[in-house]
């Protein structure tokens, strides 16, 4: 019902072809017309920003797929920002939040649908939704609820919801994978790759993932995976700061969060472009 109010709201304030949804040959390029919603945005033209991130959120992959990260951090950020002037914008992102939820619960794709559903949901700073929907896959389908494990997980940290964390983590699988991925990184032959830029996020990610793995194991007193993994992140990366660092999540404290700097409007300059 709060969906289907939310739909007809929309429609009757914003007019965004078939309710909220914006038809799919409206535009064809995602990068024009994220940059024209942006732009719509500053020129205080909001129901013309807001057509344009409905349309980028429902069809930008369909065309460029490379903008799976954009689409999840810079558009949704500047919508939000958008919200905080223009009131339909917020009733859009929640409509699609619902959306993806009722996609979820009906059995749709699992992983990118719950990968939207996170990420307006940290956006609009409704995490305890995340946790909500999480919980009621952990009770329906583990398998799928194992699926989106790594997504949860920052809501379930921050929520300390520590043994269901524990539940979904394969402490082996996961540090083959980030000992894989450092190893990726670390071949790369190309500008900025190896002893750039690009290395050094690999290893801050890196170590930011192994002190997160780490302390989950601790919560849940895994004492044994704790040594192994500790043990074999250090043969890797035998760097003094990453060992201290370590030392505290095998207590149990959890890594400071990397902020996304990729936001392209903070609410200090919503208020600015007023």
């Amino acid at each position: 019902m709060k969906l289907l109010i939310g739909l007809l709201f929309v429609f009757m304030m914003v007019g965004c072809g078939d309710g909220v949804e914006v038809e799919r040959g409206a535009y064809s390029d995602p990068d024009k017309v994220f940059d024209e919603a942006l732009q719509a945005h500053r020129d205080g033209k909001y129901e013309e920003a807001l057509r344009k991130h409905i349309w980028f959120h429902q069809y930008a992959l369909d065309y460029q797929p490379s903008l799976y990260g954009v689409r999840l951090s810079y558009a949704l950020s500047d919508w939000r920002c958008l919200a905080t002037k223009y009131p339909d914008a917020l009733v859009a992102l929640e409509y699609f939040a619902e959306k993806a939820e009722d996609e979820i619960k009906d059995g749709g794709d699992v992983y990118s649908v719950f990968h939207d559903f996170e990420s307006i949901n940290k956006v609009l700073g409704n995490e305890e939704r995340t946790i909500a929907l999480f919980e009621w896959l952990d009770r329906n389908d583990e398998w799928l609820a194992e699926k989106v494990s790594n997504l949860a997980r920052p809501a379930l940290i921050d929520a300390e919801k520590y043994t269901l964390i524990g539940k979904y983590l394969d402490s082996e699988r996961e540090l083959d994978m980030l000992l894989m991925q450092l190893d990726v990184v670390s071949s790369f032959d190309v500008p900025g790759a190896k002893g750039g830029e690009m290395e050094a996020y690999a290893y801050e990610t890196f170590s930011e993932d192994i002190q997160t793995m780490v302390a989950i194991l601790a919560k849940n007193g895994r004492l044994d995976e704790i040594e192994r993994v500790s043990r074999k992140a250090t043969e890797k990366w035998d760097d003094e700061g990453f060992r201290a660092q370590l030392k505290l999540a095998q207590r149990g404290v959890f890594p400071e969060r990397k902020k996304n700097n990729s936001a392209c409007c903070r609410q200090s300059e919503c208020v600015e472009s007023e």
